[in-house]
């Protein structure tokens, strides 16, 4: 009967879709909490990362296999980070910044979402978008604590200074704070009716 044929065809379904899944897992792994794979050679550089062997990753989503993957992994001065920031398409960017704070040297994880403008195609904007998220989720899940998150369009917008506030909000003497003008007084304020 139609029923019978139909829950064959969910199970084939459902077998091609665990083949698709088993060919995938070969050469990709999951973080939990994400729902893309990610190549298994960004889930290496990831430990690495974590346990301080570098301090700089950058990961490009393959919008066609639809895959994390590793695009750069380095140790870099937090003034190169401007110049690693690619002006044609998105990347995720995790830079682990040391720098001394109130007299200590500390490491502080900071997670940039770059992506220049709308020349790049909406679809790729999109998945970038939408898988922000998830992948930070998945990130601190799994170990890497991220102290702070910015989303630029080019390298212009980060440098030191920048990143330091970040980490450390503070408020500059030097910004003149907003005070909101008094109304003009004509005596006692008269409720009208």
């Amino acid at each position: 009967s139609g029923i019978n044929a139909e829950y064959g065809e969910l199970e084939e379904v459902s077998k091609n879709e665990a083949v698709i899944r088993s060919q995938m897992s070969s050469h990709s792994a999951t973080l939990p909490g994400l729902n893309l794979p990610i190549a298994q050679e960004l889930e290496t550089n990831l430990e690495k990362f974590k346990k301080g062997f570098v301090n700089y990753l950058q990961i490009k989503l393959d919008t066609e296999k639809e895959e994390l993957k590793l695009w750069d992994c380095s140790n870099i001065q937090v003034g190169d980070l401007s110049e690693k920031i690619p002006e044609d398409e998105p990347r995720y960017h995790l830079f682990n910044f040391n720098h001394d704070f109130e007299g200590e040297k500390i490491w502080k994880v900071v997670f940039l979402y770059s992506c220049p403008g709308y020349n790049v195609p909406v679809k790729q904007r999109m998945m970038y978008s939408s898988t922000k998220s998830s992948f930070l989720s998945a990130l601190e899940s799994n170990g890497v604590e991220i102290a702070a998150k910015k989303e630029i369009s080019d390298g212009n917008d980060v440098n030191e200074a920048e990143i330091f506030d970040m980490i450390h909000p503070q408020k500059h003497a030097s910004r003149a704070t907003f005070v909101k003008p008094k109304a003009p007084s004509r005596g006692g304020r008269r409720l009208i009716r």
